[in-house]
């Protein structure tokens, strides 16, 4: 299987998200997210998305009254926050979230979704310390992690897959999540399996062929014990 530098992913990203001139790239809210806000009170309170891509999600919790903030590792809101008028107060900061600090016990809604497998499992742990750590006694969590993935080249239909990804299965998911928020009360396990085909967009000069990808998202709505 062809082995494939993460490093183009920041390349990939920002050109997919300076194409859409629409400002949407990603489309509607999956099903999971739209059951996570039916339990979310509505606000005022603080929402961080780490990972927050074109706002998809932001855009849903700023409907429900939430003060924003959103970080990428690309300038992901560039089209959509100039577009959309739930994104006008968004805080959006451009950092890798490997060294991003949250503010400590900052926030009352933290979305990270579409984002953690990524990265290898001892990342993964570092992650998830700094998103338990920066919601408030009695705030809510919405997290997934892509299982079983494959991928491959639509041309040629070779297999490849990123150096630095977790790689896991649905099992361990589940295993992790249930490790990790041991002081959360979980309300939400569900299963979604997705295919895509990427590019999203327009978008040329893209620093890796169109490739296909397929998998089985774990994701978990959970609140945090006071």
């Amino acid at each position: 299987m062809k082995v494939v530098n993460s490093a183009a992913l920041k390349e990939w990203y920002s050109n997919e998200y300076s194409a859409c001139d629409n400002g949407t790239l990603f489309g509607e809210l999956r099903a999971e997210f739209k059951q996570f806000l039916s339990r979310l009170p509505d606000g005022p309170g603080d929402a961080l998305e780490l990972g927050c891509g074109d706002g998809r999600n932001l855009t849903a919790l700023a409907r429900k009254g939430y003060r924003l903030t959103g970080v990428d590792m690309v300038d992901s809101t560039v089209q959509s926050r100039t577009r959309n008028p739930w994104l006008k107060d968004l805080d959006f900061q451009q950092a890798d979230i490997l060294t991003y600090e949250p503010v400590r016990e900052g926030y009352d809604v933290l979305v990270c979704s579409e984002v953690l497998h990524f990265f290898p499992e001892d990342k993964l742990q570092e992650v998830m310390s700094k998103i338990i750590g920066a919601v408030k006694p009695g705030g809510y969590v919405f997290l997934d992690l892509l299982s079983d993935l494959s991928r491959f080249f639509q041309a040629s239909g070779e297999p490849f897959r990123w150096d630095k990804e977790a790689g896991l299965s649905i099992r361990d998911s589940e295993g992790l999540f249930d490790s990790w928020l041991g002081n959360f009360d979980i309300f939400a396990f569900n299963h979604f399996f997705d295919q895509q085909s990427w590019p999203l967009s327009s978008a040329d000069n893209l620093p890796i062929a169109p490739y296909t990808w397929q998998g089985t998202y774990v994701s978990v709505c959970a609140q945090k014990r006071k």
